[in-house]
């Protein structure tokens, strides 16, 4: 037991390591993908931002998926991924087999999944996206599990707002620096007496 809680808590210093050196939240998310995937000793993970508009999930990190899973279509929130972004709690599928609101059964299959974790990424009560874990074995998983890619979800949840945060503040310097432009060019183009 020492020795998971030991991996769990190296794989939460990575990621907090990742957010405060990178100015890239892909960097970020990657690494929580990476830390889930090993540390829980899964075959694959991915992170989905929720589209609200639109009720749809785009993914924005994965790891050992095939291009053929990724292509299978668009996810939309009102299937057993929603669960997780309407209750704000995790959903586990021990089997696939036995999950009727699962939208892509047969992609899951011939992708060799079996069982799947998901965990809403919450920031300040508001559901922005979702980590899927996947295992390519039928499996439920433990409290401590559950916790840590709470956890890590929580980590993915802050860089996910940091980047829109950087995102947005660019681009109100980027209006700013065009406004004065405009006022300086203006400027130039009035007679001078």
């Amino acid at each position: 037991m020492f020795e998971k809680s030991h991996d769990y808590f190296r794989a939460f210093v990575n990621v907090s390591k990742a957010i405060s050196s990178a100015l890239d939240f892909q960097n970020v998310l990657d690494e929580i993908v990476e830390n889930a995937v090993k540390y829980l000793e899964l075959s694959a993970g991915a992170i989905s931002i929720w589209n609200k508009t639109e009720n749809r999930l785009e993914m924005i990190a994965h790891l050992n998926l095939s291009q053929d899973f990724l292509n299978k279509g668009p996810v939309y929130a009102d299937k057993s991924m929603g669960r997780a972004l309407t209750s704000k709690m995790p959903v586990i599928i021990p089997d696939i087999e036995d999950d009727a609101e699962l939208q892509y059964p047969e992609a899951c299959r011939k992708e060799g999944i079996k069982a799947i974790l998901s965990i809403p990424i919450i920031f300040k009560d508001d559901v922005i996206g979702v980590v899927r874990l996947f295992d390519n074995k039928t499996r439920t998983f433990g409290k401590k599990e559950i916790e840590f890619m709470s956890s890590l979800a929580d980590l993915g949840a802050i860089a996910i707002k940091n980047a829109r945060y950087l995102r947005q503040l660019k681009k109100d310097h980027e209006r700013e620096m065009d406004d004065l432009w405009d006022y300086f060019s203006d400027m130039s183009d009035t007679p001078q007496y």
